[in-house]
């Protein structure tokens, strides 16, 4: 008999692991779903079910549950006798694929805790690791579990800019997200032109098939990239810091449908004048390779105009604070962008 139960317990485990829900408790509620995605509208006992449209949200009459079916809009109403409720469901039938890669700030050594909340389905995360075959639930530690052969993040992943990033992002686009995390603490220019970029060529391409498969439109394709600290303390010089990054967008779009590489410039330095000096030089590369490549744009400028008190102890890594402001940043240059694309 236990043997029984353990086989049942576990078979429904993997029905919610598989289909996910949510649930919409209260009347005159309204709410966004990705197509494919199920969702419970519940208004109580005794209620009955029905949609305005069919063809882009179906409803079961007596349980609620909801299926996203096409992109646009329909009202689910629940009546129980003279009693009426109302819910309005919007479908997103399209998406905007985005790969946040670069270091550590780019990974995120925030604080959880100080990250914001993501907004009604503005995003999904990509965890082609742990998770290849669904888009998964976008949350603080965004990326954390996601290392292998060529991005290793160990306990880094903490806390990113890239909740931030998506909200700003959808309130500008109202196009859903799927964000692919490709970082790796402690790496160079010179290593991700050579080998990391291989995994940016396969995390998008598998994002992108997996969007096909699901029946949504991929509208866009970018890289936020966010890197440099390493080259700076490596002394590199701004001609091969810029020559690595051409080599390693090359290989990315030679291989991927990479629309456009956006940029997050450097914070300064504030713990050393000889470093500083090299985050000068390097942030200043940057500039002017968007200025001067049309495959690169500026994402965000912000970090460089933050004071000592957005950096952590260690004067390398952002605040969480910090993150929230670049990712907010960023993700409205960007959603700009792409509204004029």
């Amino acid at each position: 008999m236990k043997r029984k139960y353990g086989i049942f317990f576990l078979f429904l485990g993997l029905i919610l692991l598989i289909c996910p829900s949510l649930s919409v408790n209260a009347a005159g509620k309204s709410m966004t779903l990705l197509k494919g995605e199920t969702a419970t509208f519940s208004a109580g006992s005794g209620y009955t079910y029905t949609s305005s449209a069919p063809s882009v949200v179906r409803v079961n009459q007596k349980t609620g549950r909801m299926k996203a079916k096409s992109g646009g809009k329909a009202v689910i109403t629940a009546k129980a006798g003279k009693k009426r409720v109302t819910c309005t469901v919007t479908v997103r039938d399209k998406v905007d694929i985005i790969v946040f890669a670069g270091q550590s700030n780019m990974t995120g050594v925030g604080n959880t805790a100080l990250a914001p909340k993501l907004k009604d389905h503005a995003g999904y995360a990509y965890n082609y690791v742990t998770a290849k075959n669904k888009f998964s639930d976008l949350k603080e530690p965004f990326g954390r579990g996601q290392d292998d052969e060529n991005l290793q993040n160990y306990d880094y992943a903490r806390g990113s800019m890239v909740t931030a990033f998506v909200n700003a992002y959808y309130q500008k686009t109202k196009t859903p997200v799927i964000a692919v995390p490709a970082s790796a603490v402690g790496t160079g220019s010179v290593s991700w032109a050579d080998f990391r970029y291989k995994s940016v060529v396969t995390r998008v391409n598998a994002a992108k098939k997996l969007a096909q498969k699901k029946g949504l439109t991929v509208r866009h394709t970018y890289l936020i990239w966010m890197q440099g600290e390493n080259d700076a303390f490596a002394g590199m010089s701004a001609k091969a810091h810029t020559s690595n990054l051409k080599s390693m967008y090359q290989k990315i779009k030679k291989k991927t449908d990479m629309e456009q590489c956006f940029i997050i410039g450097l914070p300064k330095y504030y713990n050393d004048a000889k470093i500083a000096k090299g985050y000068t030089r390097i942030r200043n590369a940057q500039t002017k390779l968007c200025k001067s490549s049309s495959s690169f744009t500026m994402g965000s400028a912000k970090a460089a105009t933050l004071s000592a008190v957005y950096l952590q102890g260690d004067g390398l890594h952002l605040t969480q604070k910090a993150l929230n402001l670049i990712g907010t940043d960023a993700g409205r240059n960007v959603g700009n962008y792409a509204n004029c694309d």
